[in-house]
């Protein structure tokens, strides 16, 4: 009787696993992606502004505003680098004038 009750609960045991393995990928989690935007200097001697990019980033996505940051680039002195959560529930990072 042991014998059948442990088979049972092992057989049992494999299942839920499988299961859990087939289910679990197919739940919706919130995903990262990275975005680009392009952004120029309106005036070249003055360097483009947090306000700006902000105002880029909004009209581009939907979304919270997590934060900004400047990372100055060999190349682009005006990149920014924001993070942002979507809509949709997506981690954005978004970089905005740090390429061509």
């Amino acid at each position: 009787m042991d014998f059948k009750r442990s088979m049972f609960a092992a057989l049992c045991s494999v299942m839920v696993v499988v299961t859990a393995n087939t289910i679990l990928p197919n739940i919706a989690v919130a995903a990262d992606s990275e975005e680009k935007i392009s952004l120029k200097r309106t005036n070249p001697n003055e360097p483009i502004g947090r306000d700006a990019v902000l105002s880029k980033v909004k009209a581009t996505y939907k979304g919270r505003v997590l934060s900004v940051q400047e990372k100055p680039l060999p190349g682009y002195p005006d990149c920014h680098i924001v993070r942002m959560l979507a809509l949709d529930g997506e981690y954005l990072t978004i970089k905005v004038a740090c390429s061509d």
